[in-house]
C-alpha cells in the first residue's frame, strides 16, 4: 500500500510538472530570461513600494498591477501598494511619479496607450523623462462581431463593405485601438467609420445592441459574452482561445502582426543602476512564478520579457508611428487644437446639429407657412433680412472651420453650411415675395409674439438633452406651428413627421451627425 501511494504521488507530481510546462510553452515565448537572485541593497527598500496605475480600479492594467504586486510582495518580503491615479490617459500618473524623489520607491504600470495619449496631447516630454524599464506582456488586437447580427467571418465583413455603413466601435479618438483600426481598414480596403466610446465595456454593449459592425479590442473582451465572435487576429499565429479566427497574414494582409497592446513598468529618470538591477531581478522572479503564469493562462496574453534597451526601441517605434498616423488624421495638437471643441460638438453628441436644426425650425416655419393676411408685415421683412445677413456671416465664418477628415467625414462646417444652403434661398425668396406685395410700414411685428417664439425655442433647447432630439422636436414643432396661427392638423402632422424622418435619415444615417438621444 505505501508503494501504491508513492507511485500515485510521483504520478501526480509528474502531471503537475507537465501541466506547468504546457502553460509555460503556450503563455511564454521561448526567450532566454531566467530569474536571477534578488540582490541585497543597503537601505533599499526603506518604505512601502507604490505601483502607480493610470486608470481606475478594474481595468486590465490595474488587474495586471495588482497580480504583480501580490506576488512581488512575497518575493521581496516587503509591502507593495497599488495606487490608482486616473486622468489624461496617463498624464496625471506620470506627472505624479516625476514629482517624487528618484529613490525607486514609486514606479509606473505603463501600456502602449500611454504613448498614443502623450503624442496626441502634445506631452511627448513625458515620454523622454521616463525610464522604460521592463516590457512584461502583450496581447494582439482582435476584431469582434455580434454572432446574432454581425458578419460571421472576415469574408462576410468584406462583402458587407460598401453595402452598409461600416461602423467599427472602440475606445477613444486617436488612441491605440483607433490607429490599429485605421491601419486594418486601410490595408484591407474597407471604408469604415470609427465610433469611440468611453470604455471597452460600453463599446461591447453597443455591439451587442446592434449599433456597430465590429468592435476592435483585446481578446479578453470577446470572453465576456457567448454572443461575441472573433473574426480576425492581428498576430503571428492563431490564438489558442480562438482557434477558428484566422490571422491577417493568413488572409493575405501583411504588416499587421504587431497591432497589439503591451504592458510594462517604468520609473522616472534618475533612479540608480543598483535599484534598476534589483527591480530587474524582482520582475524576472515574478514573471517565472507559476501563480503569475497560470493567472494569464486563459486570457490570450503573451508573457514576454524585454529589458530597458529593447523596451526603449519599442517605445520609440510606437512614438514615430503614432505621430505619422495622427498627422494623417489631423489629430496632432498643432493641427487640431483650434478645432477640437467644434469637432467634438459636430461629431460627438450632435448638439451643434441640433441647435442648427432648431434655429432652422423657427425661421423655416415663418418662411413657408401661408399668412392669413396674404401680406407680410414690415417688421417680418426686417426679421427675414436680418436672418439672411446672419446666414451670410455664418457662411463666411464656416469657411475657417477644419475640413472633413477620416475621423469626421463631414467636418465641423458641414452642418451649418447645410442649413445656410437651405435657409438663404428660402429667406431670399420670401423677401422678394414680400417686396412685390408692398408691405405696409405701419404694421410691425408684435414684440410679445416674437418673445413668445424665442421662449418656445429656448424651452426646446432645454428639452433636447432630457428627451432627445426626436422626441423634443415632436413636441416643439407642432406647438410652434399652432402658435403661429396655422390650424390644419393634417398639414401640421405631415410637416412634423417629414421633418423627423429627414432629421433621422439625412443627419443621423447619411451625414453621421449623432443627434442627442436624451437621458430619459
Amino acid at each position: 500500500m505505501p508503494r501504491a501511494f508513492s507511485i500515485s504521488g510521483l504520478a501526480l507530481r509528474l502531471l503537475a510538472a507537465l501541466a506547468l510546462g504546457a502553460v509555460l510553452n503556450t503563455a511564454v515565448l521561448a526567450e532566454d530570461w531566467p530569474p536571477s537572485t534578488l540582490p541585497e541593497l543597503d537601505g533599499f527598500p526603506s518604505q512601502p513600494i507604490r505601483l502607480i496605475v493610470y486608470t481606475s480600479p478594474g481595468g486590465l492594467i490595474d488587474v495586471t498591477a495588482r497580480r504583480f504586486a501580490r506576488i512581488a510582495q512575497e518575493v521581496a518580503d516587503h509591502p507593495f501598494a497599488v495606487i490608482n491615479r486616473p486622468g489624461g490617459g496617463g498624464i496625471v500618473a506620470f506627472e505624479e511619479a516625476l514629482r517624487e524623489p528618484a529613490d525607486g520607491h514609486r514606479f509606473l504600470a505603463v501600456t502602449r496607450s500611454n504613448i498614443s495619449k502623450m503624442v496626441a496631447s502634445g506631452r511627448e516630454d513625458l515620454i523622454d523623462r521616463i525610464h522604460w524599464h521592463s516590457y512584461i506582456m502583450d496581447n494582439a488586437h482582435v476584431l469582434i462581431t455580434n454572432k446574432e447580427e454581425g458578419p460571421r467571418n472576415w469574408q462576410e465583413l468584406l462583402v458587407a463593405n460598401g453595402q452598409r455603413d461600416q461602423r467599427w466601435l472602440g475606445v477613444d479618438i486617436g488612441g491605440v485601438k483607433h490607429i490599429s483600426g485605421v491601419k486594418m481598414a486601410e490595408r484591407a480596403g474597407i471604408d469604415m467609420r470609427w465610433i469611440p466610446y468611453g470604455s471597452g465595456g460600453e463599446a461591447v454593449a453597443a455591439l451587442l445592441g446592434g449599433l456597430g459592425t465590429a468592435y476592435l479590442g483585446n481578446p479578453r473582451d470577446a470572453l465576456t459574452s457567448d454572443r461575441l465572435r472573433v473574426v480576425v487576429v492581428a498576430a503571428d499565429n492563431r490564438l489558442r482561445e480562438f482557434p477558428d479566427a484566422p490571422t491577417f497574414a493568413e488572409l493575405g494582409i501583411e504588416g499587421l502582426e504587431d497591432e497589439l497592446i503591451w504592458r510594462g513598468f517604468a520609473f522616472r529618470k534618475g533612479v540608480s543602476d543598483e535599484i534598476h538591477a534589483w527591480y530587474s531581478a524582482l520582475i524576472r522572479q515574478v514573471l517565472h512564478d507559476p501563480r503569475w503564469v497560470s493567472s494569464w493562462q486563459h486570457e490570450a496574453v503573451n508573457l514576454r520579457y524585454r529589458s530597458h534597451a529593447d523596451f526603449q526601441r519599442v517605445v520609440q517605434r510606437d512614438r514615430e508611428e503614432f505621430r505619422r498616423y495622427l498627422a494623417e488624421l489631423q489629430l496632432l495638437p498643432e493641427e487640431a487644437e483650434s478645432a477640437a471643441g467644434l469637432r467634438r460638438l459636430s461629431q460627438g453628441n450632435g448638439l451643434f446639429g441640433a441647435i442648427g436644426t432648431a434655429a432652422a425650425l423657427v425661421a423655416g416655419i415663418a418662411l413657408v407657412l401661408p399668412r392669413r393676411t396674404g401680406r407680410m408685415r414690415a417688421g417680418e421683412l426686417a426679421l427675414l433680412s436680418a436672418l439672411s445677413a446672419a446666414g451670410l456671416i455664418l457662411l463666411l465664418m464656416s469657411l475657417a472651420l477644419p475640413s472633413a477628415n477620416p475621423v469626421d467625414p463631414i467636418g465641423p462646417g458641414g452642418v451649418p453650411r447645410l442649413w445656410i444652403a437651405v435657409l438663404l434661398p428660402l429667406a431670399a425668396w420670401q423677401v422678394w415675395a414680400c417686396l412685390r406685395n408692398n408691405p405696409e410700414p405701419d404694421q410691425s411685428l408684435h414684440t410679445g409674439r416674437m418673445l413668445a417664439t424665442v421662449g418656445l425655442f429656448l424651452a426646446y433647447l432645454l428639452l433636447i438633452p432630457a428627451l432627445g432630439y426626436l422626441l423634443a422636436s415632436l413636441i416643439y414643432m407642432p406647438t410652434l406651428i399652432w402658435y403661429l396661427g396655422y390650424r390644419r392638423l393634417v398639414v401640421i402632422a405631415g410637416l412634423t413627421v417629414s421633418w423627423l424622418l429627414f432629421s433621422e435619415f439625412v443627419f443621423q444615417r447619411l451625414l453621421h451627425v449623432d443627434l442627442p438621444r436624451g437621458f430619459w
